[in-house]
């Protein structure tokens, strides 16, 4: 038996389109899942030959369970997939409006507000050119540009607070808004990240290995003739894409089937 690392299953995800990750998951798993079945035929049950009724029965629904566990864990990692696709998705896009929002406050200052909105806009490209690849690829970081440039944006929304207050001081609500924008934008950087640290633990990945070698060993009670041969392998094919998909799923952030960064990128676009 082999442990897939969670190193191993982000470098599949970030080097392979997803067609390539469901077809070699479904292809690895059904020859693997085969060849476990022949073996154990040959070198265990062609021991015992002739068995009770009861065996049989006892073997088919042990069979059954382990089918139905790792249905089961596979079920709970694609749901965790999904849900944290779609919850990182809605995060997203409420980032980029705040960006949007905290532009066109800016745009409204005059040409006061230039270093603000320069900051901003250094801060929109930096997420999606060097952010996001870091949050794709482990050991999973944030970008030390992104950084600066929130600094830089504090820097200018705090002077130019203080230029508000000496010359408008009636107009509180925009000092309050600049903030609050602000805020909001770092706390949704921080999100990200912890969204990107929720991978799939490698005792799942374990677990899920474990059951189904026992299905697989399990498959070779009987000596299966070519057409039984082929139903096994394209049933270990099926859980394969599966498999394929949790990987396919594992990190919002890389893969064809992820959360992009264009919707930031181009939030301060005209």
């Amino acid at each position: 038996m082999f442990i897939i690392e969670t190193s191993f299953v982000d470098t599949i995800a970030n080097s392979l389109s997803d067609r390539v990750i469901l077809a070699i998951s479904a292809l690895s798993f059904g020859l693997i899942g085969g060849l476990i079945a022949f073996l154990a035929n040959r070198f265990w049950f062609r021991y015992w030959p002739t068995h009770a009724a009861y065996d049989d029965k006892l073997g088919e629904a042990a069979h059954t369970s382990m089918l139905g566990f790792s249905a089961f864990v596979l079920a709970l990692l694609i749901t965790n997939g999904l849900s944290t696709l779609s919850e990182t998705d809605k995060a997203v896009r409420a980032e980029a409006t705040t960006v949007y929002r905290l532009g066109q406050e800016l745009d409204a200052l005059g040409p006061s507000a230039g270093a603000a909105k320069q900051a901003l806009a250094s801060y929109a490209q930096n997420v999606a050119q060097d952010e996001w690849p870091r949050l794709a690829t482990l050991p999973v970081s944030l970008s030390p540009l992104v950084q600066k440039n929130l600094d830089d944006l504090w820097i200018a929304v705090r002077a130019l607070q203080e230029k508000l207050t000496e010359t408008a001081p009636a107009r509180s609500d925009y000092r309050a808004d600049l903030s609050k924008y602000a805020s909001q934008i770092e706390n949704s950087r921080s999100a990200r990240l912890s969204t990107a640290t929720i991978n799939i633990p490698d005792d799942f990945w374990i677990i899920l290995l474990l059951f189904i070698v026992a299905a697989s060993v399990l498959s070779g009670r009987e000596t299966a003739k070519r057409f039984g041969i082929q139903i096994n392998m394209m049933h270990m094919s099926a859980i394969g894409l599966a498999v394929g998909m949790v990987i396919v799923l594992d990190n919002p952030f890389r893969g064809e089937t992820s959360i992009g960064p264009e919707i930031i990128q181009h939030a301060l676009t005209p």
